[in-house]
């Protein structure tokens, strides 16, 4: 009997297939064996210490501060929104969202142009309203937020930003 080049095919592309399949299965199994293997370690529930109550110091009216991080990332987000809006009416509704976070359209923006040995450059200071246009105008997105100054009711009266 005369073997042909299509049947050495076949049988080569069957022991391909039944030794990928018996590595296969060696392979669940010994992943089977080695889970098996592992002891169970009971789960330990430490109760978790009261916190002790701490008297709540007062704000002062006018503190500059670190942003908070919620805050620091949202006003972050308005400007790449603003920055990189598909047209000027998603641009325009990015500004008036962010706009709700102050105090009011005209609190001013200082932009930190050089900083060392302590001290501290500003770029002419601008407005909010400006500095959100500027960013709608241009598609640039060069600053993020450094220090913010909260009014008594929470809102935003004074924003430092800083070259990224």
């Amino acid at each position: 009997m005369k073997v042909t080049p299509s049947q050495t095919k076949t049988v080569l592309k069957s022991a391909l297939l039944f030794s990928l399949m018996l590595i296969f299965f060696a392979s669940c199994k010994s992943q089977k064996a080695v889970l098996d293997t592992e002891p169970e370690q009971p789960e330990v529930v430490e109760p978790e210490p009261e916190p002790e109550p701490q008297p709540e110091p007062e704000e002062p009216k006018d503190v500059r501060t670190a942003p908070e991080p919620t805050l620091d990332n949202k006003l972050n987000n308005y400007f790449a929104a603003i920055a990189g809006a598909s047209s000027t009416s998603t641009a325009n509704s990015n500004i008036q969202e962010a706009l709700r976070l102050f105090d009011d359209g005209g609190a001013p923006v200082l932009i930190i142009i050089y900083a060392a040995d302590g001290t501290e450059d500003y770029d002419e200071p601008t407005d909010i309203t400006k500095y959100l246009n500027y960013i709608k105008d241009t598609g640039n997105n060069v600053h993020r937020v450094k220090e913010v100054v909260k009014a008594p009711n929470g809102k935003i009266k004074e924003l430092v930003l800083v070259k990224k």
